[in-house]
């Protein structure tokens, strides 16, 4: 195989050309032959070309995507890589990364285009009409209009609220809907209250529903061959230093049976572990762990902090969760209404254009709390009262029970079937349509959730999300339970809880539970 005809193979296979001309620095500071791990390998081999990755920490996943890229833009002519990350320290870094691969590079094959260094953000290559770009999200402009084939959006789960809107968004739009362009999107978890679990939740639901157009790839620590310590390392934990461990924890038993896991990565998931735990000052650091290094889809998104609610049992309804397999009258349906069963339909109204208002369906029994659907979206007072009228009826005439703080019970006086606020002492029926929401009731609706959580039984995930953004604030007795991000999925639940004994009964009672109308105010 002379010269031209070698060439031509590195050309047409992406990883002999990485694996054969590239080097990288390892994490002991030594220049090796860049050698793709499972999780790169894995990243390479499954990609559709608009992808979004859950990934543990430090494991090469921006430098496999800026080599990518980098080799794009000097050997496809007219190739613009844009890669975007969530800070300036880290766009340094990327940048710098980029620079050491190309000239690596042209150590080796001295004939590539040249690169002309344009500005401290853009390397571009005149020869080949390539430019590669990279940015934080906090400085990024736009790309002077180019097209962009190559987009890699960074850590998105450490993005800052609203630049999703206003970087992602305007870039997106400039990848043209071609083959051979790109768009990789990659994190490691940081909570759920982020665009990036948003975004990656959408692509867990697949595209058969319509939700998202990218494929979702989602990789654990124990993936990464290099996360392991032997048990003569320096750092292994006292106790841990022979061969085979004895107290192996309930936990560790699960990963060992269930994924094959190793002494050695045991031992090292043990170290990382206590180094988390060593940081407490407050709340569950653990948790960092399986942020960091995710194990599973639901423990990666938890936060650290004082959740109200009891984290398993939302782990345990969160694996319970699933795209709802109907959909009618706007609304996700996981259960269609039976004859003779009576229905509560509750509405957290929202601001239209700026906050979802969010409609359930419940049904109650003394040992089973049903969630049915869920009917939600960007709709102002009006349309989201005609559409819940819509949808109560088609639940038996359902009661509906909105929530009174905003302008939606003037649209919903014309439907027969309202909760009215009554006297929780004498059962006395208010003139008052709705459930009224002050800082006085929200502890009781809270409180009320909390202790039937065990009887709820939902696989609506954007509820079960909501449940772990409320948390204890402040101490002794001054703490109190305040929702840290969105509540409008978990406060329509609330409603329909704290509401639940206002379904009609045998004699055709309506609300016989409530407040009076001065109570909370």
């Amino acid at each position: 195989m002379n010269e031209s005809e070698a060439m031509q193979l590195l050309l047409s296979d992406r990883r002999l050309f990485i694996e054969t001309l590239m080097q990288i620095e390892d994490k002991s500071r030594t220049l090796v032959p860049f050698q793709l791990n499972y999780i790169q390998s894995d990243i390479y081999e499954k990609s559709t070309g608009r992808d979004i990755y859950v990934k543990p920490a430090q494991i090469g996943a921006s430098s496999f995507f800026i080599c990518d890229f980098l080799i794009d833009c000097i050997t496809v002519p007219g190739t613009t890589s844009v890669i975007i990350s969530y800070d300036e320290f880290i766009t340094g870094r990327l940048l710098k990364k980029a620079q050491v691969f190309y000239d690596i590079l042209l150590e080796r094959i001295p004939s590539i285009p040249k690169m002309h260094h344009k500005s401290t953000y853009e390397k571009t290559f005149p020869q080949v009409n390539g430019s590669f770009f990279i940015s934080s999200a906090r400085s990024f402009t736009s790309v002077r209009g180019e097209t962009i084939h190559n987009l890699l959006v960074d850590e998105f789960g450490f993005w800052q609220p609203g630049d999703a809107e206003r970087v992602f968004a305007a870039a997106l739009q400039r990848v043209p809907l071609l083959p051979n362009t790109k768009v990789k999107i990659v994190s490691t978890p940081n909570g759920e209250d982020t665009d990036f679990y948003e975004a990656f939740m959408a692509a867990e639901e697949g595209k058969d529903i319509g939700k998202s157009v990218f494929t979702s790839h989602f990789y654990r620590w124990f993936d990464h061959e290099e996360y392991i310590l032997p048990c003569d390392s320096l750092f292994a934990l006292p106790g841990d230093d022979s061969p085979e461990l004895t107290n192996i924890a309930p936990e560790e038993e699960t990963l060992m049976r269930n994924f094959g896991l190793t002494f050695d990565q045991i031992r090292w998931r043990r170290f990382k572990i206590a180094e988390m735990e060593s940081l407490r000052r407050s709340g569950e650091t653990r948790l960092l762990f399986k942020q960091e290094y995710p194990e599973d889809k639901v423990s990666c998104f938890l936060t650290a902090g004082d959740m109200v609610y009891d984290s398993n049992l939302i782990n345990e309804r969160a694996k319970e969760c699933y795209p709802a397999p109907f959909h009618y009258l706007f609304a996700d349906i996981w259960y269609q209404p039976e004859d003779g069963v009576k229905y509560l339909l509750s509405i957290d109204p929202g601001l239209g254009k700026t906050s979802e208002s969010v409609g359930q369906v419940w049904t109650f029994t003394d040992i089973e709390f049903k969630h049915c659907a869920t009917l939600c979206g960007l709709y102002d007072e009006p349309d989201m009262a005609e559409k819940c009228k819509a949808l109560a009826r088609y639940y038996n005439k359902a009661v509906i029970a909105p929530e009174a703080n905003l302008s939606i019970v003037p649209h919903l006086t014309d439907y027969p079937d309202l909760y009215y606020r009554t006297d929780p002492i004498t059962g006395k029926v208010g003139k008052d349509i709705g459930w009224l929401t002050t800082r006085t009731t929200k502890p009781y609706m809270i409180k009320e959730l909390n202790v039937n959580l065990a009887k709820i039984k939902t696989h609506d995930i954007r509820f079960v999300s909501q449940l772990r953004n409320v948390r204890w604030i402040g101490a002794g007795a001054r703490q109190l339970a305040a929702s840290l991000g969105a509540d409008d999925h978990h406060d329509a639940g609330c409603i329909a809880i704290v509401c639940r004994d206002s379904l009609p009964v045998e004699r055709g009672l309506v609300g016989v539970s409530g407040w009076p109308d001065s109570w909370g105010r």
